[in-house]
């Protein structure tokens, strides 16, 4: 062996030994020191969601509406569901065992170690859809808020990250309200050729994800409903919305949903300008979009859609001249319609997953959840227009 060699296995050698070193005393730091542990342990003691919580300790049951086609009959249910929509709806639940180290940024970008290991899918089961109702309303009437939170996720999500990526929402959100996921197949590739035909799928979704709404309302009966979806699940909404603009008994005076909570939309700006904001009058309460200036993921989804998407702001916080323009989608004196730009908290990798990584940002959705009225605390100023229109930006602090 030359010299050179020697010396570069050496040098390897060196470095892997540091890692170990490093790597140790993580696991050490994060995981055993009696500090970690004693944080760790008082974050699970005070949390809230109690409803969601079943008797063994760390473990939590949440709820699924899926219009997945089964590929398998059998093996774990979580696995049986492919990337195919289907017209017929499966109702379900999940019991899941959160670790108590899960924390903000550690499931954005996930090994497996990580998903088996901080979140863990103890138990998928079908149930029929009576059945499924009766137990959601139960869980419902026992919340504190008497409230139900639907969540539906965006692009190239597959059923049981779907279902792993609510119960982490659920968890750092930290409202004590039941959460149901309606999962629809995101999951159809990478290429251009896939995201095309999941926003195909996303469209053809809006009918299902309109018939779970029905249900919940007309059945499950809460008294606060709260939807959030985030990136391609916002074209699902908007879709669903139509439908169920159509229907005369839900179209009318009274609202069925309290707050809809769109993160970083991947929707047609034209369409939510002139469609959507219409059905949200009539059928919701509240609606309010986060928004970043520096959202990668959306700008590629400019560039394939040749439009502007709904989830894009384009400006800096102090730039009113741009905020004039993107406050296009807020009316004069309106209080149903909030626009807030997360550009000053948004840190995440490529800056359109803010909606699993940024404190500011739960921090900002729980207030404007638990609130009748818009919370005077929130770390947030205005932009006023000259046209009454109002802006919020989210920042760090005041």
């Amino acid at each position: 062996m030359t010299r050179g060699k020697r010396r570069l296995l050496i040098v390897f050698a060196l470095v892997a030994l540091a890692l170990s070193g490093l790597g140790v005393w993580f696991y050490y730091f994060y995981f055993v020191s009696t500090g970690a542990v004693t944080q760790h342990a008082e974050n699970f003691r005070f949390r809230r969601m109690t409803v969601a919580q079943l008797a063994e300790q760390s473990n939590y049951r949440f709820f699924f509406i899926t219009n997945r086609r089964a590929v398998a009959d059998t093996g774990p249910l979580a696995e049986r569901f492919g990337a195919e929509r289907e017209a017929a709806l499966k109702f379900g639940y999940f019991d899941t065992r959160i670790q108590p180290s899960l924390g903000l940024g550690m499931l954005i970008n996930p090994t497996e170690w990580f998903q088996n290991e901080e979140i863990q899918l103890k138990r998928v089961a079908l149930q029929a859809r009576d059945q499924f109702a009766e137990d959601v309303r139960k869980v419902v009437g026992d919340s504190p808020y008497r409230a139900l939170l639907v969540v539906v996720h965006g692009f190239r999500e597959q059923f049981p990250s779907a279902l792993r990526k609510t119960a982490f929402l659920s968890h750092v959100l930290d409202i004590n309200t039941p959460a149901l996921v309606f999962d629809w197949p995101g999951n159809q590739g990478s290429s251009l050729g896939g995201y095309r035909r999941a926003r195909r799928v996303a469209e053809a979704s809006g009918e299902d994800l309109a018939r779970t709404l029905e249900l919940i309302i007309r059945d499950i009966r809460p008294e606060r409903l709260w939807l959030l979806a985030n990136s391609m699940g916002g074209q699902v909404v908007v879709d669903a919305f139509g439908l169920l603009y159509e229907n005369q008994d839900l179209a009318d005076a009274e609202t069925e949903i309290e707050d809809v909570v769109l993160t970083a939309p991947d929707i047609d700006h034209d369409e939510f300008n002139t469609q959507f904001k219409r059905e949200i009058k009539a059928l919701a309460r509240n609606l309010t979009v986060y928004v970043s200036s520096n959202d990668r993921a959306l700008l590629i989804s400019r560039i394939i859609n040749r439009g502007k998407r709904g989830g894009e702001s384009t400006l800096s916080p102090d730039m009113l001249e741009e905020a004039i323009r993107v406050s296009e989608l807020v009316e004069p004196d309106s209080d149903q319609l909030a626009l807030v730009d997360v550009t000053p908290v948004n840190r995440t990798r490529n800056f359109h997953n803010f909606s699993l990584e940024t404190p500011e940002f739960f921090d900002d959705v729980y207030l404007r959840l638990t609130n009748d009225q818009t919370p005077r605390s929130r770390l947030i100023y205005q932009v006023p227009t000259p046209e009454g229109k109002v802006y919020w930006v989210l920042t760090s602090g005041r």
